[in-house]
């Protein structure tokens, strides 16, 4: 597969896997004292998918020197 196309891949599961956390997140209390937990646990989904992409791209970065 191409860069492109495994960055579109990893994306579609980091989105995946933010709307499920978010909906579970929003399931267990309405007030507003759990809004900053909602924010908490995005972030750390958000940085978990930008963490994973960097270490990807960086994998198929060395992966495509290699092979020259």
């Amino acid at each position: 597969m191409k860069k492109i196309e495994w960055l579109i891949a990893f994306l579609f599961m980091g989105i995946g896997m933010m709307c499920m956390t978010l909906s579970a997140v929003s399931f267990q209390s309405d007030s507003l004292l759990q809004f900053g937990n909602f924010v908490k646990t995005f972030l750390i989904c958000a940085l978990f998918i930008a963490i994973s992409l960097f270490l990807l791209l960086r994998i198929l970065k060395l992966n495509k020197r290699s092979k020259k």
